[in-house]
């Protein structure tokens, strides 16, 4: 029977340790005004078991990214939409044990001994980017807490040549930016602007204004999400 028991709480991403220390026991300051917290899952789908688990402690569950969202659930660190804009927003990204961990007291606790912890893929992620000191995604939550929005006060246009760019006007929002739609002439070297393109020319018109303004890869805004570090240097384009 205490077999049973342990392999039902490793299908509900519960650990046998049963209930949390003390400590960890806390109200949750990061509601949104209706008082309900909002979950979303991001590279994994709840069981119903679990999404009954978070209903009985009055979470409400998301299919899709939200400024809403208070929790992104997530096994293993993958760049997707949803983990970039949880990152920006400084939002917990918690493990399936935290959902078991608050059943055990019958309330929301404290998120950050569950914080996501994915060293293969957070050292994967930093080796081929070139970030020395290696990528903590813990750490990337703690700075967009403290430093706040990522891109106050910039404005962010996107060449034609960035053909896969769906998600970035939501990484933008997320980051507190204004996504631009025309090309900012009058503004374009202004340090409130970032001119984002591809490594490849889509056209005469683009390439002229490449060679006049300051342009960048747009895969800094994706690394950005993901640090709340900007590195304007590495990703220049010349």
């Amino acid at each position: 029977q205490q077999q049973q028991q342990q392999q039902q709480a490793r299908r509900d991403g519960s650990t046998s340790s049963g209930e949390p220390p003390a400590e960890l026991v806390a109200a949750r300051p990061d509601v949104p005004a209706s008082g309900r917290p909002v979950f979303v899952a991001t590279g994994l789908e709840l069981t119903n078991r679990q999404r009954r688990i978070v209903a009985d402690l009055g979470v409400q569950i998301a299919n899709d990214w939200g400024l809403q969202v208070t929790h992104l659930v997530a096994d293993t660190f993958r760049r997707t939409t949803k983990m970039m804009c949880a990152i920006c927003q400084g939002t917990p990204v918690v493990t399936l044990e935290y959902i078991a961990a608050s059943r055990n007291v019958g309330r929301l606790i404290d998120e950050r001994p569950f914080i996501l912890k994915d060293e293969v893929c957070e050292a994967a992620f930093a080796r081929k980017r070139g970030i020395s000191g290696g990528y903590s995604l813990l750490e990337a939550l703690d700075r967009a807490r403290s430093q706040g929005p990522l891109l106050r006060g910039i404005s962010v246009y996107c060449f034609p040549s960035v053909a896969e760019k769906r998600e970035l006007p939501h990484l933008v929002a997320a980051a507190g930016g204004i996504w631009l739609t025309r090309f900012p002439a009058e503004r374009a070297d202004d340090a409130s602007v970032l001119l984002l393109a591809e490594r490849t020319v889509s056209g005469e018109k683009e390439q002229q204004r490449r060679k006049a303004h300051r342009v960048y890869d747009v895969e800094l805004l994706r690394e950005a999400a993901c640090t709340q570090v900007i590195r304007r240097s590495s990703y220049r384009l010349r």
